[in-house]
């Protein structure tokens, strides 16, 4: 029988190794799981910062932001971008709840934790550069940029509202907010009236958001067709026919190189 005052000392000595054997997992993930992640280097940059803690399954998850993040990446459509980009397949439900309730393994822990970071880095970058941005390329960002969407997500996570803090990587201008607005309205609210809403127009609202994050990151003047004027939406010419590569692009129907979508200097339509 082990005396009561050894096993408290090793009670807490495993209390106290706890940590260090974390971020042991969690370096050893991200070496394993870099082939995986869209942004490698600010993912690590990510973890550096937090110490290689887990970010969003640890014992006190409750206290993290996981779920608002989930919700997050299951209405990405709402911001007219594609599901399809922020590992769906590896990011599921069944396997959080699993994970939460401790019962898979530390490395399985670290694996998730480190996806659903690559995926609200990538979220986050889609938001404020778009995914497409001819510029600020993907290989671009996660070398190093004046925008660093990790940074982004550890002010979120360490605040209090989290979803109003990711909102914010978004571009300001009054052409993009109508946009994301209506956009909003459409797919969140009436989204099951699928006779009133034609996918073609949810599809042509995105790749206008989508040219609105170009126009705020590179400010260049970029050709829109189309925008919201109180609550309509007024269509205007695809003066460069544009509109099907990049409408393909950005739903992964026909993969295009974002370096060779050119942005065409041109007056966007006035208010």
């Amino acid at each position: 029988m082990i005396p009561v005052k050894p096993l408290c000392m090793l009670s807490l000595f495993i209390v106290l190794l706890t940590p260090f054997r974390i971020n042991a997992q969690v370096k050893q993930a991200l070496k394993k799981e870099s082939n995986n992640l869209y942004y490698p280097n600010s993912v690590e940059r990510f973890y550096q910062q937090n110490g290689y803690q887990l970010a969003w399954i640890a014992p006190d998850t409750i206290k993290t932001h996981v779920w608002d993040a989930m919700l997050l990446l299951d209405c990405v459509r709402q911001y007219g971008l594609n599901h399809e980009d922020y590992h769906p397949k590896m990011l599921l439900y069944p396997e959080l709840h699993k994970l939460i309730d401790q019962k898979g393994t530390q490395e399985e822990a670290a694996a998730y934790d480190i996806l659903l970071t690559d995926a609200m880095i990538r979220f986050i970058n889609d938001l404020h550069y778009g995914k497409l941005n001819s510029v600020y390329t993907m290989k671009k960002i996660d070398s190093g940029v004046k925008f660093k969407a990790e940074h982004e997500l550890l002010v979120a996570l360490q605040g209090n509202d989290f979803l109003h803090a990711i909102d914010g990587a978004q571009p300001r201008s009054k052409l993009y907010f109508d946009l994301q607005d209506h956009m909003r309205l459409l797919v969140g609210q009436r989204g099951g009236d699928c006779y009133v809403i034609p996918p073609s127009l949810i599809r042509k609202m995105a790749i206008n958001m989508e040219r609105l994050r170009w126009i705020s990151t590179t400010g260049k003047n970029i050709h829109l067709t189309c925008i919201v004027r109180e609550g309509m939406v007024i269509d205007y010419k695809d003066i460069h026919h544009q509109d099907k590569a990049l409408e393909s692009a950005l739903y992964n129907e026909n993969r295009v190189p974002n370096n060779q979508l050119t942005l065409h200097e041109i007056s966007i339509p006035k208010l």
